[in-house]
């Protein structure tokens, strides 16, 4: 088992780790990860853990997911900079069914159980106080990072959180024989809790491990497309086109450190993928790599094959051409990938210039939508245009789509059906 702490070791998924930990991993261990639902999707800096915790089931150790329902009611501090927004009851039922169901996919595929943290529900507060309180001294718990960063404005509600992970700790050591927790650096301090207090409970030494948390070459959060948005593993909230192109776009340095963490190739392959795409960095090959293996893992194989022909189409040099016998079929597959909003139009001519700036769709306002056209960073069907022009059914593909290309790589499919 030695040769999987080297594995996971220069693939960049380990941060930290208890003394002993490699020893224990000599044989099969029962471990966790766990997985707050503070909101309605899981985001890719989740799928290092779900990806680590992958490793460790194929390397034959026996892995669970803890769905944190009830510790999200608490909210972690760790790495934030002002308090959390208290949950509601309403709240919490509903994250915690969408992001169960997130994981159900990665459970099925890779046997991998789910468990729910609900024990802490029936927790009493006098009875926690003397049994589980008892075992902490107030400087050990001031010392942790997550509580010295937000002292000033830390509620007592945010300050028990460490106490309840630990907890679920000692309750999956006593009723499921983990020995090993895992999760993403900035749980390093709740990880320790939860060993301390097994340890003081038990005597019994049990270990932790964390993996770094995605972040860009100046330490700031990686993970957001160009407009700030998470990426996040539910479709409805980033699209499977929108989560492929993130990966597409990746810089080469980035694509470099990344393919360790979020793909399977080993060592000998990656290191021939690198080689490939020195050649030829225009073609992309790293990114594309990244790309397929991420869609295929937290979509489908199916999705990850119409976004490939897709791209094949959307960015073909010679779309502009294509445009006009590209099939119906085609474009209604381009529909269900890309951004679209069908139109309701009560006259058979209507400016771009109004249609541009509908529902803050394609541009923010006019100001904006001018800019871009002047600078023809805006093309309807491939074709610059003027401010001034007027959309006919000339110039629809097959009776009721336009497409408009925005900058360099942003595509808006528009549906128009017209009552006259």
């Amino acid at each position: 088992m030695l040769k999987f702490i080297k594995e996971i070791g220069w693939r960049g998924l380990i941060s930290n780790k208890t003394k002993g930990t490699s020893e224990i991993l000599k044989r099969k261990v029962n471990l966790y990860s766990g997985f707050d639902p503070t909101s309605s999707s899981l985001h890719i800096g989740h799928l290092i853990s779900i990806i680590l915790s992958i490793h460790f089931k194929n390397y034959g150790h026996n892995v669970l997911f803890l769905l944190g329902t009830s510790t999200s009611l608490i909210g972690d501090p760790s790495g934030k900079k002002g308090a959390r927004s208290l949950i509601k009851s309403e709240a919490n039922y509903f994250y915690s069914l969408k992001i169960r169901k997130q994981l159900f996919k990665f459970s099925q595929k890779f046997k991998i159980p789910i468990m729910n943290n609900n024990w802490n529900k029936t927790l009493k507060f006098i009875e926690f106080s003397r049994e589980i309180g008892k075992y902490f001294s107030i400087n050990y718990m001031l010392n942790k990072d997550s509580v010295k960063k937000r002292l000033r404005s830390l509620s007592f509600t945010e300050f028990t959180y460490q106490l309840l992970q630990a907890y679920d700790f000692y309750y999956l050591y006593k009723n499921k024989n983990c020995v090993l927790q895992i999760g993403g650096s900035d749980q390093w301090g709740n990880i320790t809790c939860g060993i301390e207090l097994i340890k003081k409970k038990t005597t019994t030494q049990v270990h932790g491990l964390t993996h770094p948390l995605l972040t860009k070459s100046d330490g700031t959060k990686f993970g957001k497309t160009e407009n700030g948005e998470n990426i996040w593993l539910d479709p409805k909230l980033t699209s499977p086109y929108k989560f492929y192109q993130f990966w597409i776009n990746l810089s080469d340095v980035q694509a470099k450190k990344l393919i360790t963490i979020f793909t399977f190739y080993n060592k000998i392959s990656i290191s021939k993928i690198i080689t490939l795409h020195d050649r030829a960095p225009f073609l992309r090959i790293l990114q594309k790599k990244i790309a397929k293996i991420t869609t295929i893992l937290v979509h489908s194989k199916t999705t990850f094959t119409d976004i490939y022909n897709i791209n094949q189409i959307l960015f073909n040099p010679n779309l502009k051409n294509m445009l006009t016998c590209l099939s119906k079929n085609k474009l209604l597959l381009i529909k269900k990938y890309i951004p679209c909003k069908k139109i309701i139009l009560n006259d058979t001519k209507v400016k771009i210039l109004d249609i541009l700036i509908i529902d803050n769709f394609i541009c923010k306002s006019k100001t904006e939508a001018l800019r871009k056209i002047k600078f023809h960073a805006l093309l309807l069907n491939m074709n610059p245009f003027f401010s001034d022009y007027v959309i006919t059914k000339k110039d629809f593909l097959h009776k009721h789509f336009l497409l408009i290309k925005k900058g360099k790589k942003t595509f808006y499919l528009l549906y128009f059906k017209y009552e006259v």
